[in-house]
């Protein structure tokens, strides 16, 4: 790629290199975005549910979805091995550096069983969600879930954010305006 000794090299050659180096340092945090959106319609509802869906390499599963009654919530869900979370422990979220946190907007308990563990994130109201953690999950990097499962043990797992923005819009209403405040 380098030139001898002696030898001009050619400007465009060093530019186009630079450009498929840099391409290719950006490769893998695409391959990360992977976000997608579930439509499903749960029993007895006349309407569809829309879901932002991410599933980790270690099985385990995070959703963002608007309820029936306005309610933004994020679902976390075991992967499908023989474990369970630990009764009535609610798991604790971290979204880059900012604080750690294992309640619902307000301080309000998850809502949680031996397979999944939900938290509300905010609600909609005449188009409009006031809730600077729903604009952390929208806008952050990377999430961190840290549990207790019922034999004892403690685990880890993360799920990337990027590209999660697109899909978690979709879920809560495109017509919805997100703020801090």
């Amino acid at each position: 790629m380098f030139a001898p000794v002696g030898k001009k090299t050619n400007p465009w050659r060093v530019a186009l290199w630079f450009a498929m180096l840099a391409f290719l340092a950006a490769s893998p945090l695409m391959a990360h975005a992977d976000w997608s959106v579930i439509k499903t319609r749960p029993e007895g509802a006349n309407t569809d549910t829309v879901i932002a869906h991410s599933q980790n390499t270690d099985g385990y599963i995070l959703e963002i979805y608007r309820d029936s009654g306005g309610a933004v919530r994020s679902r976390f869900t075991l992967d499908p091995g023989l474990t369970s979370l630990l009764e009535r422990s609610c798991p604790t979220f971290q979204i880059d550096r900012w604080p750690a946190i294992n309640k619902s907007l307000n301080g309000a308990q998850c809502l949680a069983t031996g397979r999944w563990a939900e938290f509300i994130l905010g609600y909609v109201a005449d188009r409009k969600v006031i809730s600077p953690r729903l604009l952390t999950f929208m806008n952050g990097n990377n999430i961190t879930f840290r549990f207790r499962l019922s034999a004892g043990d403690y685990r880890e797992t993360q799920f990337s954010l990027l590209g999660s923005k697109r899909s978690m819009t979709e879920a809560i209403g495109v017509d919805v305006v997100v703020s801090a405040r």
